[in-house]
């Protein structure tokens, strides 16, 4: 802006008073009467200028808001996507019948939030700990097959006994229908049963859980696996 006391211009008024101007004669009037004409350009200039920034603010404002946006709903999404996999793949890491209804619950509606996306990955989560720690353990040799469990012929025997069990295991242990795994074996049992083959730390977990549920198994494969024993 122009400095109009520069011009010889002084402002004589004071505030909510009629602004009054002197100037010194010898001050070029046709330099004031220019600075004067200019100054609805500059006006202009301004307002365009704050204009151009707020602008500039709102639409920083709708890109987050956009941004946003497309966070949650990417999060819902996934949420959706990771709990249905799960659930269909893997409906036997889900110990608790309790986390299943909960995350069927949520699937089922139609205008699930953040809180609700959240909750449904904690609960995949939830079911992905199960696997690993089962996967730790089954890691972990069982002193008492070891012998056994050594013997590749065995190993070959004990998963295939793992799939016959594995296969009968539908209800994922939920039912007492003495088919299948137990509650406190499916997670293993379907581990293991995921496993294109057992080295011997697995094969001797494989073992002993097979002793348990040998009655489900034919009297010749028993047989096989466990005579030398």
């Amino acid at each position: 802006m122009t400095d109009f006391s520069s011009l010889g211009l002084t402002n004589g008024g004071n505030a909510g008073e009629l602004v009054l101007f002197w100037q010194a004669p010898d001050h070029d009037i046709a330099a004031v009467q220019t600075a004067i004409d200019g100054i609805p350009a500059r006006v202009a200039e301004r307002e365009a200028e704050r204009a151009a920034a707020a602008a500039e603010r709102r639409a920083r404002e709708e890109a987050a808001a956009a941004a946003e946006a497309q966070r949650i709903a990417d999060l819902i999404a996934r949420a959706r996507d990771e709990a249905t996999r799960s659930l269909n793949d893997r409906r036997w890491s889900w110990a608790r019948r309790v986390d299943v209804d909960e995350a069927q619950g949520l699937l089922q509606r139609p205008d699930l939030d953040v809180a609700d996306a959240t909750r449904l990955l904690s609960l995949v989560e939830r079911a992905s700990k199960n696997v690993a720690r089962s996967e730790v353990k089954l890691a972990t040799m069982h002193a008492g097959e070891r012998s056994l469990a050594e013997r590749p012929e065995i190993r070959t025997l004990a998963l295939e006994a793992v799939h016959l069990i594995t296969a009968d295991d539908a209800d994922w242990a939920t039912l007492e229908n003495n088919r299948g795994w137990s509650k406190s074996s499916t997670i293993d049992g379907h581990v293991l049963d995921a496993l294109p083959e057992l080295n011997v730390a697995q094969a001797s977990h494989a073992l002993r859980l097979l002793r348990i549920h040998h009655k489900q198994l034919p009297r010749t494969l028993v047989e096989q696996m466990f005579a030398l024993a």
